[in-house]
């Protein structure tokens, strides 16, 4: 190809570009631009985490505290001010990184054309580049450093937006003190620390150049781990100060020929230590908030946050996640081993009034890496009965289609293709039973009948406001409502975090692990808004409370003995083949959900809940300085009365003389739902030695007289059903 062509088809691509530029305009204007302020500290910029001692927590009345084993330690980085740093380092990084740098708006033009011709000719293998220090500043801002034309072209317009609004010493200060110098090392400040053990203005020519020449490529020109590349580049570096005239010939003899001299210590700086669940979690959350506030991509938000010498004020109670990761570390103490390995588990414990998240474990054993896979956040699965009081009971409360004493009949469904669904855990049918006791003893005929009157459409609208995500297209149906079966599942944060709504009123909060994020001058970076939505009223949240009890006292979870010192209430969850094991639990005070299960999901066989007993070993800590047995607190318009199991009626005397003992039981009702009739069900009759219903005569010691239930249903073959004996139908002689 002749000279004249190719200056031709760079004319032509240079006017390309630039016609993309403006077109491009409109589409990047939907952005946020670039606020290199939020990086501009003073002092130190590693930040910082801190935790309250609470006196009362519900008023944030309490003392900040860093969390120092908790601190931001993959990275050193000290702000230094632009008037800080010798001549020799800004004017190296000028001369190497951007001779135009005094001179042009943001965009190098001349070399962004240059660029873009070795893009499309490969004339300079070297992988000639076209960013100025005000785009390098913004690659390391945002962590993006695709090739894209549309990030080129965004990163563009940022460039010009950031001249237009900071001075050039403030720009090259915010790019000198967030470069990435190797070692886990951010800005000149830092790497002169580490390498040379000098402070910043103290450093050499010779060592200025070494910092400058780490950042084309900072593994290989490390000055520590490989002294001779870093030579190499160093004398390229120096070469361009005297060609640009920055130094005289005299101070690059001298300092090409001088010996550098590197710490070593660099080793000895390094920290490998593990952030907690928590730190993780806690991170994940910042800089997710970071990036919607700010207009950043979250791994970008990310890289700021570690290095941008924040004050990160979080929620945690330092001391209970101390011991949850304790018992976690201990996992296989707590839970025998059934198959040959440990299952996974993962736990939250979340204050319902705050929303705040106390502590919080994504995995058995002690933590041995960061950014590993947390299953307390970042796994989706089925919930199981855990669902029901979201999906199912709460709903059907708040809806007025049941009450407390509303009773089902305890029997299957026959499907379209002649089977019988869905089965109970254990595998029987006990007939007539009030929703109260359907609760205690996760009854799955029950949810799906009570799901049925509920209405399909009502259950996914509360989900929805409790914070559970279920799909409109794939979860519209009885098994993945009725029995917690979602197509994409749950995480357990958020399943723990749907359980305060009972604890709090009716109130769901979404959760969170910090309050504000502040920067070295105590400005507010980050003000963590908490977002709170009424889901049923204060009276069903209370009433679905003492059902939920029930369950703890009387049913599933009736092993769990914190019940004993203070009211507790909850709900098991089991999936299919036995898969996942849940359990979600409150007290007047904390709420706590524990999961255990296989990562690749497989039955469990435990003669308890191992998730019942983790949650036991926790909340027995978390309520360690509660000296007496505190009881849930009942709002007005609540009222207690008797009721029949059978009949959900006012009872009679012939429900206290069923021939199982006494039907009659206490409920919790709405005014509006509290039973007015008496029930008709329990007729009184004789009854024979053998249990036969007498028709004629017979002396009084051949006879007793008891109550059975004046009731029929019809026959379902192959299915037997535990109340049926009890019918009166059942008990006469053919």
């Amino acid at each position: 190809m002749s000279k004249a062509k190719k200056i031709i088809i760079a004319i032509l691509l240079i006017l390309l570009i630039t016609v993309i530029s403006v077109l491009a305009v409109i589409y990047v204007r939907l952005y946020k631009e670039i606020d290199i302020s939020l990086i501009k500290k003073c002092g130190t910029t590693v930040s910082k985490i801190y935790y309250f001692d609470y006196d009362d927590r519900q008023n944030r009345i309490g003392e900040a505290k860093e969390l120092k084993e908790e601190a931001i330690f993959n990275e050193k980085s000290e702000w230094k001010s632009i008037y800080s740093m010798p001549e020799n380092l800004k004017n190296a990084f000028v001369a190497v990184e951007d001779k135009r740098f005094y001179s042009h708006s943001g965009v190098d033009w001349l070399r962004t054309g240059k660029a873009l011709l070795n893009y499309v000719f490969k004339f300079d293998k070297s992988g000639y580049g076209g960013s100025t220090i005000t785009q390098q500043l913004i690659k390391n801002f945002t962590g993006e450093n695709d090739v894209s034309p549309k990030r080129k072209i965004e990163e563009i317009f940022r460039a010009i937006n950031i001249e237009n609004n900071f001075s050039k010493n403030e720009i090259l200060e915010a790019y000198l003190n967030v470069v990435y110098m190797s070692q886990n090392c951010y800005g000149v400040g830092a790497a002169s620390e580490l390498y040379f053990n000098k402070n910043v203005e103290d450093l050499s020519l010779t060592e200025c150049a070494s910092l400058v020449s780490i950042v084309q490529n900072p593994n290989k020109y490390d000055p520590y781990k490989f002294p001779e590349n870093n030579a190499k580049r160093r004398k390229v570096v120096l070469k361009e100060m005297l060609e640009q005239g920055y130094i005289t010939e005299q101070e690059y003899n001298h300092s090409v020929n001088e010996e550098l001299v590197v710490s070593n210590d660099v080793d000895s700086n390094k920290n490998s230590g593990i952030y907690s669940w928590y730190t993780e979690a806690l991170l994940d959350e910042v800089s997710k908030d970071m990036a919607d506030k700010y207009g950043l991509t979250k791994d970008a938000a990310r890289n700021l946050i570690l290095k941008g010498g924040y004050n990160i004020y979080s929620v945690i109670d330092k001391d209970l996640q101390e011991y949850v990761e304790k018992i976690y570390e201990q996992f296989p103490a707590y839970v025998n081993n059934q198959n040959g390995t440990y299952p996974e588990s993962s736990c939250v414990v979340i204050d319902p009034y705050t929303s705040d998240v106390l502590a919080i474990v994504g995995g058995i054993g002690k933590k041995n890496g960061n950014l590993l896979f947390n299953r307390a956040i970042d796994a989706k699965r089925p919930l199981g009965s855990v669902i029901k009081p979201l999906s199912v009971y709460a709903p059907g409360l708040e809806e007025g289609i049941f009450n407390y004493a509303t009773v089902y009949d305890d029997t299957p469904i026959m499907l379209n293709n002649g089977q019988y669904w869905p089965k109970n855990s254990p595998d029987r049918y006990r007939g007539l039973m009030p929703i109260s006791y359907a609760v205690e003893h996760s009854v799955n005929t029950v949810a799906v009948k009570a799901l049925r009157d509920l209405g399909i459409s009502h259950s996914l609208k509360y989900l929805e406001r409790f914070g559970i995500s279920a799909s409109i297209e794939k979860d519209k149906n009885e098994s993945s409502l009725a029995l917690g079966q979602l197509s994409n599942g749950e995480s357990l944060l958020n399943a723990t975090n749907a359980y305060t709504a009972f604890a709090n009123g009716g109130m769901v909060s979404t959760p969170k692990t910090y309050l504000y994020v502040t920067d070295n001058f105590g400005n507010t970076i980050i003000n963590k808004e908490t977002k709170s939505e009424r889901v049923i009223s204060p009276e069903n949240a209370y009433i679905m409370t003492m059902m939920l009890m029930g369950v703890v006292d009387n049913g599933t979870a009736s092993f769990i003995n914190l019940s004993d010192k203070i009211a507790t209430a909850g709900k098991t969850g089991t999936t299919s083949n036995n898969e996942d094991k849940w359990f979600i639990g409150y007290t007047p005070y904390l709420t706590c959900g524990v999961w255990t299960g296989y990562d690749t999901p497989t039955p469990m066989y435990y003669e308890k809940n191992p998730s019942c007993i983790i949650f036991d070993k926790v909340m027995e800590y978390a309520h360690r300085d509660i000296n007496k047995n505190v009881e849930f607190r009942s709002p007005f318009g609540v009222y207690t009365c008797e009721f029949c199991f059978d009949s959900g009626m006012l009872p009679t005397e012939n429900c206290e003389n069923d021939i199982r003992g006494s039907r009659v039981g206490m409920g919790y009702f709405k005014f509006e739902d509290l039973p007015m009739s008496r029930c008709n069900l329990h007729k009184s009759v004789y009854i024979d030695n053998d249990g036969w219903i007498i028709d004629g005569f017979r002396p009084f010691w051949q006879r007793r007289l008891v109550s059975l239930l004046d009731y029929e249903r019809e026959r379902q073959e192959c299915i037997d059903v535990l109340d049926e004996e009890y019918f009166i139908s059942n008990r006469r002689k053919n």
